[in-house]
């Protein structure tokens, strides 16, 4: 499928040199959308900002979580997003 999109893209625009990034997207795409690895990945971020009271890093629910689905505790707060909130 992903060859067939660089095929399409070569023909439509001759000038397109990104083929490379379909065999880049094939191989690393999996391991990103696996949330078992996100998980692993929340859970050394709750370890290393134990200490730090501003930050709060939701609980994992490893029994409830998949390659397909991430289950974490919801946490109220100011989103990463609202920097002028976060600077108040």
């Amino acid at each position: 499928m992903i060859e067939i999109a660089v095929d399409c893209a070569k023909k439509l625009f001759p000038d397109f040199k990104y083929g490379w990034l379909a065999e880049e997207f094939r191989a690393k795409l999996p391991l990103e959308l696996d949330f078992r690895k996100e998980a692993k990945n929340c859970i050394r971020c709750k370890d290393m900002f134990k200490n730090d009271k501003r930050i709060k890093v939701p609980d994992v629910y490893e029994e409830y979580t998949t390659e397909r689905v991430l289950t974490m505790s919801f946490e109220t707060g100011i989103s990463v997003a609202h920097v002028q909130e976060l600077h108040r």
